[in-house]
């Protein structure tokens, strides 16, 4: 019956084709997805054809963000070859979406940098992006760009495996006034965005609430307001000025029902982040133009952890019987950067640029102090673009950074595009990038102090003790890439080895073990946690995406990747623990070896279209707070219906997501996913 179902639901459902659209910066052209061979700028930091581009990539615009039907940003990256997408990941510093990419990942993704127009929300204590409390509505995204596959050379240390480039749209195109809602299965999201304009001014402000009850069984509800501003103003023919401001609050559950140390009891915390960003662009000329961006970023979370009653373990020797732990993180942010793009002649196009960065973070559990700790970071970037023949597009780059953990390091590219025939590409590259340790892997000091009333007697327990000196995780990414348009079907395949050295490992700290100077372990209790550089290892695999144009009215996207990761199970040597006391045992399954992904859309009318989404994932093993999960399949379909009322224009969707309730794992075994269904209305006037 269901298989029924779905393949009448897949001979109805069909596509709106994707309306060019032009941006008021004149940035690009907005052709979907890959038809067509819309320009990107994330890759080189140079506006490029896809097939002129030295990385694989993939482009989400709005139409098939809208075409989705998503809830949370999150969910549009299971469309993307490679990614893997986890919910509600972890228990710790917010519960949080889980976005990867070619596996090895917590519930932090530490090896992939995520970009919001220029500005990095990369973490500097855990690492990764902190998807709930980015202050961005998904109606203001103009488009996503994804490089899949190492991209230092333009964007440093941390674009490991990738990058996620979001750019929002211009103030021009988010003209008067629209609400949104969305309501259905524990959320409940009003937004609401006036855009206006002062003659040269154009300008929006948007203003949200967010409600999330969470999963099942999970800790894990979000109560968020957001508010988020944009302003361009012409100030000459040459000049244009850009003003953003943003800011998200509210409350977050996090942690286990049943947990096994103190950090991870439940409880509620408040959080709070802003930021200010400004960037000016001026043109020299036709073939030159140079732009200066800086921007303030900083977060807030304040979580005082109390534990449970204590004397029925240890009795009356305890001076308090219950314990107080200071999880308060603060992080602050501050970077500036400068960019120059210029032709020197019709067949070489280049760019060069510099940025420096500082990062505040207190965090008195995790390092073990009330100081504020400074992280400096400086880079100097380059990259030519140059047209050898009308057949062969050449480009190189290279990134120099220095900073305070790992010191200098070089992160180059190459790459060669032929185009053997009008619409068929073939691109070799290959390229370095480091991961910078972060400051939970390199500076960890998390314990906790039991006072008593015996004299010179208190009582320790340490979960991590870091020792410090890690080495960044260096890869070496090679691939073969085929970017082919066959009229109505368009295709990009891509063949990859990345070979990575001075893999960051947990394990225990080395024997023996005895506490600091003034302090008596708690008997029972085990050794703490370090972080090492590891064996080395390779990942291999494949990668499809494509776009088929059926009719004027449905198109069909699907992708597909395979990946394999080589290497050694487990760290050995006499300084380490024995195999099975690691927690990242899992290593070589921590990515699913297939996925496969398709969205078919449709547009019956005007007024009416419908999409269907279908995600298969394999088992993987997610690290740290992840656990082996079987094979996914589900299924979401959306409805939606355009009207218009007057002077007001509206959209109303349905949207199921597991259609089927295969009630399948994601993640951990802890995360089970039944069916989600949702209203959203939209109203322009």
């Amino acid at each position: 019956m269901r298989t029924r179902f779905l393949l009448a639901c897949l001979m109805l459902c069909a596509n709106t084709p994707c309306a060019a659209e032009t941006s008021a910066s004149k940035l690009l052209s907005e052709d979907a997805y890959l038809g067509d061979m819309p320009n990107v700028l994330t890759v080189s930091r140079l506006s490029q054809p896809i097939a002129d581009a030295p990385s694989a990539v993939t482009v989400i615009d709005r139409d098939m963000i809208r075409e989705s039907g998503i809830v949370d940003l999150p969910e549009i990256f299971r469309l993307v070859p490679g990614m893997y997408v986890g919910s509600n990941a972890g228990y710790l510093q917010t519960v949080n979406s889980v976005v990867s990419y070619h596996g090895m990942t917590d519930a932090y993704s530490r090896r992939m940098q995520v970009l919001i127009d220029g500005r990095s929300v990369y973490e500097p204590l855990y690492g990764g992006v902190q998807w709930s409390d980015l202050p961005i509505a998904i109606a203001d995204i103009e488009r996503i760009e994804v490089t899949r596959g190492p991209n230092a050379a333009s964007y440093g240390a941390n674009s490991f495996l990738g990058v996620i480039n979001i750019i929002t749209q211009h103030a021009s195109e988010t003209q008067g006034s629209s609400v949104m809602l969305a309501r259905g299965s524990g959320r409940n999201d009003t937004f609401y965005r006036y855009g206006g304009k002062l003659n040269d001014l154009n300008y929006r402000i948007t203003i949200g609430h967010r409600v999330d009850d969470g999963l099942q069984r999970r800790f894990d509800s979000k109560r968020t307001d957001i508010v988020s501003a944009r302003a361009d103003y012409r100030a000459t023919d040459r000049d244009e000025l850009e003003f953003q401001f943003g800011y998200n609050g509210g409350s977050r559950q996090e942690g286990d029902p049943f947990p096994d140390a103190l950090i991870f009891l439940p409880r509620s915390k408040d959080v709070q982040s802003h930021f200010q960003q400004a960037r000016w662009r001026h043109s020299f000329s036709a073939r030159s133009d140079f732009s200066l961006q800086g921007y303030h970023s900083y977060s807030r979370s304040d979580d005082l952890v109390s534990s449970v009653d204590l004397v029925q373990f240890f009795g009356p020797i305890l001076r308090s019987p219950t314990l107080l732990l200071d999880n308060d993180v603060e992080n602050e942010r501050y970077d500036i950067e400068a960019q120059h793009t210029f032709s020197p002649w019709q067949s070489l196009r280049m760019v060069w640029g510099g940025s420096m960065r500082l990062d505040q973070i207190t965090a008195p559990f995790y390092l073990n102090s009330r100081d504020r700790d400074s992280f400096h970071l400086q880079r100097v970037f380059g990259h030519a673009e140059w047209q050898a023949s009308p057949r062969l597009v050449m480009n190189a780059g290279a990134m120099f950074e220095h900073n305070d953990l790992t010191g200098s390091d070089v992160s180059p590219r190459a790459s060669a595009n032929f185009r053997l025939a009008p619409g068929h590409t073939v691109r070799v590259g290959i390229s370095t990038a480091l991961r910078t340790p972060t400051y939970l892997e390199e500076k960890f000091m998390g314990r906790f102090v039991v006072p008593t009333t015996i004299p010179g007697v208190t009582f320790i327990q340490e979960q991590f003790r870091d020792q410090g000196g890690l080495k960044p995780e260096q890869i070496i990414a090679k691939e073969i890439g085929y970017l082919g348009d066959f009229g109505s079907l368009n295709l990009d395949m891509r063949l990859f080895e990345d070979a990575m050295s001075n893999i960051i490992r947990q394990t225990k700290v080395p024997s023996p073990y005895s506490a600091p100077p003034g302090f008596i372990r708690i008997p029972g209790t085990p050794k703490p946690f370090t972080y090492i550089n590891g064996p080395d290892a390779r990942v291999r695999g494949f990668e499809l995406q494509s776009q088929w144009r059926l009719s004027s009215e449905t198109r069909l996207l699907a992708s597909y990747a395979h990946v394999r990761i080589y290497g050694q199970q487990e760290v050995t040597g006499p300084d380490v623990a024995p195999p099975e006391q690691l927690l990242e045992r899992h290593f070589l399954d921590s990515a699913p070896r297939n996925t496969f992904n398709a969205m078919l859309t449709h547009r019956f009318n005007p007024y009416w279209d419908a999409s269907l989404m279908y995600y298969q994932t394999s088992r993987v093993a997610a690290l740290g707070d992840g656990t082996p999960v079987e094979l996914a399949r589900h299924a979401d379909l959306r409805i939606a219906r355009k009207f218009e009322l007057t002077r007001t224009r509206g959209e109303l969707s349905a949207i199921a997501q597991n259609l089927f309730d295969t009630q399948y794992k994601e993640f951990a075994d802890y995360n089970v996913m039944g069916r989600r269904a949702y209203v959203t209305l939209r109203l322009d006037f």
